[in-house]
């Protein structure tokens, strides 16, 4: 039950990179028949990056450049023109275009690496604009972590894993979060390392993405700010 609701206030989630049906057929060059030109030394670090960017960004960490990786494969056809947030291939992508309309609000410890998305062939450049990996580095509590009970019961958005240290969030069930008034407190965009793959974003911002047409593919939910 929730006791304490502020109704003029509100957070946003976006929960696009936590449906496994919204991710994009994009492959990191790394795990693709290039392992097999090189040598073992080679893969194993490449392995070792690749593990390290998909559990850093969700953990609010900022990635190096070996991390992200310089090619990414997206075979998408020529007329295909993605949205301005993808999951690609689990991770946040956004535009050039959608980051130039997040640059405009206070984005804190945020990094964008640059991207390059071609077929797998290598033929040619497979999105009209480029793409970057959104690397979120604010990092803050979304609270009534106690209200995140057994998957089943009432009210559990969440499942509770990891002896209780992390919280693995089920979709379509995103906009029964309540977020505690004390995380909108900072950047208007930011994450809660203990429940990975949600974006958290402030009301101004996600007003700022939908008046420009930005706000595509983000799958935006909307949850109540207050204390349960």
């Amino acid at each position: 039950m929730v006791n304490d609701v502020d109704g003029d206030l509100c957070a946003w989630i976006s929960t696009t990179v936590n449906n496994i049906n919204a991710i994009q057929a994009v492959l990191r060059k790394e795990y693709s028949d290039w392992r097999l030109r090189q040598t073992p030394e080679v893969v194993e670090w490449s392995k070792r990056m690749v593990s390290e960017s998909d559990l850093g960004w969700k953990r609010g960490e900022i990635l190096t450049n070996e991390q992200v990786g310089d090619l990414w494969y997206f075979n998408t056809h020529p007329e295909y023109s993605p949205p301005p947030f993808i999951s690609g291939g689990g991770y946040p992508l956004v535009s050039e275009s959608a980051k130039a309309v997040l640059e405009r609000f206070d984005l804190g410890e945020t990094v964008f690496h640059s991207l390059t998305l071609m077929d797998s062939e290598e033929m040619r450049l497979s999105t009209t604009e480029p793409y970057f990996l959104l690397n979120v580095g604010n990092k803050r509590s979304m609270g009534n972590y106690e209200a995140l009970g057994p998957e089943g019961g009432i009210n559990t958005p969440l499942v509770s894993v990891a002896e209780g240290v992390v919280y693995l969030p089920n979709h379509h069930k995103e906009d029964q979060l309540v977020i505690a008034p004390e995380a909108l407190n900072g950047p208007d965009i930011w994450l809660d390392p203990k429940v990975p793959k949600l974006l958290f974003l402030s009301d101004r911002l996600v007003t700022g993405l939908k008046s420009t047409g930005m706000d595509k593919g983000w799958g935006l939910v909307r949850c109540a700010v207050g204390m349960l």
